[in-house]
């Protein structure tokens, strides 16, 4: 009978966590405007118009990544052809805009954002409450404020799908409305609201997002995407995410189009707390953790039923709970849109 000792484990040390006062590193910065896999296109920060190729070090894209947003330091290198600098650091995020992609995959979307602007439209391809409320919890989440606009307002005469998006304007989220094939007059509204910040335009394809960038940045042209006739829904048209300046000043990440949107890093017992008209009542549920669904002594079910809180938004909220809990995939979630 062999007496050997099994092999001893060395388990390599924990890195410690960033310290957020740390001084951050030297060097020339600038802001990613585009990401290709491994490669990234940069403006150095002391001259914006420029646009650089950049390596990213293996060591960032395994560790922190790098998306469209951050400020970066990089080191320019010297050659005629090819890439001309190397991202050697992330700098620290304001925020971060996640969303669960394919299987639950966690994916970066942009970073340093000012403001979230969910398009939708009122038809072809129809309004999705449920997509709306998953992009707004994920905009509280990364302590992003949101935006609706509802593009293609020509198609609601009646004004049936703003009256629809009504109980937003409570919880103090701006409703705009544009018609993107207007130009500047159709899109007044939205451009006001982005001058001087940095924004994402989000939301299900085929609701106009190339077009609002196209007719908000004159000579862009980015190409237009058909919507579907079989499932109303657009082709994606816009393949990779794109930080774009705004004239009269600001700057624009054009993003890929959805079709699902998951929401990343949320517990269904915690994902009350994203909705912020639940907070007034929420300390005087008799139970502390309330989920507000099954629990006695809930103060905010009374509010929904006294009409003080919009009945579809909770009714929303509790699909989303349960498809957070495991009971609805997350591919099947866009199918409780309406």
């Amino acid at each position: 009978m062999s007496t050997r000792r099994p092999p001893r484990l060395h388990r390599r040390p924990e890195r410690p966590p960033p310290d957020a006062d740390a001084p951050e590193p030297q060097g020339p910065q600038a802001r990613v405007i585009e990401m290709y896999g491994l490669e990234a296109i940069i403006a150095p920060l002391d001259d914006p118009e420029q646009r650089l190729r950049a390596l990213l070090r293996k060591k960032i894209a395994r560790e922190s990544g790098v998306v469209v947003g951050d400020r970066v330091v990089y080191e320019p290198l010297q050659r005629d052809d090819g890439p001309t600098a190397v991202i050697q650091h992330v700098l620290r995020r304001d925020n971060l805009l996640m969303r669960a992609a394919f299987q639950g995959r966690p994916q970066p979307v942009a970073a340093n954002l000012d403001a979230i602007v969910i398009v939708a439209s009122p038809l072809d391809p129809p309004l999705r409450l449920g997509l709306i409320d998953r992009y707004i919890a994920a905009a509280f989440l990364a302590k992003i404020p949101p935006a609706i606009c509802l593009n293609k307002v020509d198609l609601d005469p009646d004004g049936v799908a703003l009256e629809m998006l009504e109980p937003y304007k409570a919880i103090q989220i701006p409703i705009l409305t544009t018609r993107a094939d207007a130009r500047k007059n159709g899109i007044a509204p939205l451009r006001r609201f982005l001058t001087g910040k940095r924004s994402i335009l989000v939301g299900h394809s085929g609701v106009g997002k190339s077009s609002l960038a196209n007719a908000l940045i004159p000579g862009l042209e980015r190409p237009i995407g058909e919507v579907n006739a079989y499932h109303g829904k657009g082709r994606h048209t816009t393949t990779t995410a794109t930080l774009l300046p705004l004239p009269g000043g600001g700057e624009l990440v054009d993003t890929p189009g959805v079709r699902s949107f998951g929401l990343l890093g949320v517990e269904a017992e915690h994902l009350h707390t994203l909705y912020p008209e639940f907070q007034p009542y929420a300390p005087s549920c008799l139970y502390r953790g309330c989920t507000h669904d099954h629990e006695p002594g809930c103060a905010v079910v009374p509010a929904i039923e006294a009409g003080e809180i919009d009945f579809g938004r909770y009714e929303r909220y509790i699909n989303l709970r349960d498809s957070l809990g495991g009971k609805i995939p997350f591919g099947d979630q866009e199918e409780d849109d309406a």
